[in-house]
């Protein structure tokens, strides 16, 4: 049984997989565009999830609440299908296209009412900061994060995202991140993705993740590498996100392998696992590694993995 740290649970595009899925495979589409492959990483995330937002615009009929009980459940299955035991779920901390919901509280008391009974699977809620988002937007969500002790009450911690541009914000914010990690909320942060290591530099001398997102370009420095050994932290790879994202290719080599030879604890995970039709069977392939490193990356899913909430 498996433990899936790296987890983005993007209930629009479930939603919209579930009801419209005939948009879904227009968005996959997006992949083999000369648009698509001639961008960046951070540019081809960029245009997938303005695709997804595109798609889903003026259509509140799938964002029922009956649609979000049939996406947990679907989850769920998913999960059992593959073996998984838990996972560190990425969600957005504000209701969002959810109109129905007072606050994500009232999603996460449906997993919760889902999860009732099954003793076989665990689920820990991690709330997913977009930097990218305008100041104003991330200034509304960092005071819900710092006042709503309801919504904190169910939270494991926080999943960090931006791109370098954003830079800025996350040193306006920072404080506030070094708060959550205080008031014993866990802090992930994607580094090593979609930005150079001079800015994982300048975000790991500020504040010590929990755990770090993908974290593939941070192995090729020497000076990141030994920090993050000292540190203990956990690397939560994500190899099919990586290779259609054009971060590196995993068909070539494996930065699994890599880092669990430099000493350093890695997860293999599914990322955002609509967007990119994939599964953790697909990914622990795809990852290429030996049977003893899958047994090392299994053992580390289960050590690096949150409390339930």
């Amino acid at each position: 049984m498996y433990s899936l740290l790296h987890c983005h649970f993007e209930s629009a595009l479930r939603a919209l997989d579930l009801a419209r899925p005939e948009r879904v495979h227009h968005l996959r589409a997006l992949y083999r565009t000369p648009g698509y492959l001639g961008s960046s990483p951070a540019e081809r995330l960029t245009l997938l999830w303005r695709t997804v937002l595109s798609l889903t615009e003026d259509d509140e009929e799938i964002f029922a609440e009956s649609t979000f009980h049939l996406v947990v459940q679907r989850l769920l299955a998913e999960m059992r299908a593959s073996q998984v035991e838990h996972a560190d779920l990425r969600i957005g901390p504000s209701t969002g296209r959810w109109r129905w919901m007072r606050s994500a509280a009232d999603g996460i008391d449906i997993f919760r009412k889902e999860l009732a009974g099954s003793h076989d699977l665990s689920i820990a809620f991690l709330a997913g900061i977009n930097m990218t988002k305008p100041a104003d937007e991330l200034d509304a969500l960092f005071d819900l994060l710092l006042t709503d002790g309801e919504l904190t009450a169910r939270l494991a911690g926080v999943d960090v995202n931006f791109l370098a541009a954003d830079l800025p914000k996350f040193n306006r914010y920072l404080t506030a991140l070094q708060a959550l990690q205080t008031a014993g909320l866990k802090v992930n942060i994607h580094l090593g993705e979609l930005f150079g290591n001079e800015i994982s530099h300048h975000v790991l001398s500020q504040i010590t993740p929990d755990r770090i997102g993908h974290g593939v370009l941070l192995l090729h420095d020497q000076y990141l590498v030994e920090m993050i050994k000292e540190r203990d932290v956990c690397l939560d790879m994500c190899p099919t996100s990586n290779t259609l994202l054009g971060v590196t290719d995993w068909t070539h080599h494996s930065p699994a392998s890599r880092a669990l030879q430099l000493g350093i604890p890695v997860s293999i995970n599914t990322d955002d696992p609509v967007l990119f039709r994939t599964d953790i069977d697909r990914e622990i392939h795809r990852a290429g590694l030996t049977d003893g490193q899958r047994d090392m990356v299994v053992a580390c899913a289960k050590r690096y993995r949150y409390g339930t909430s």
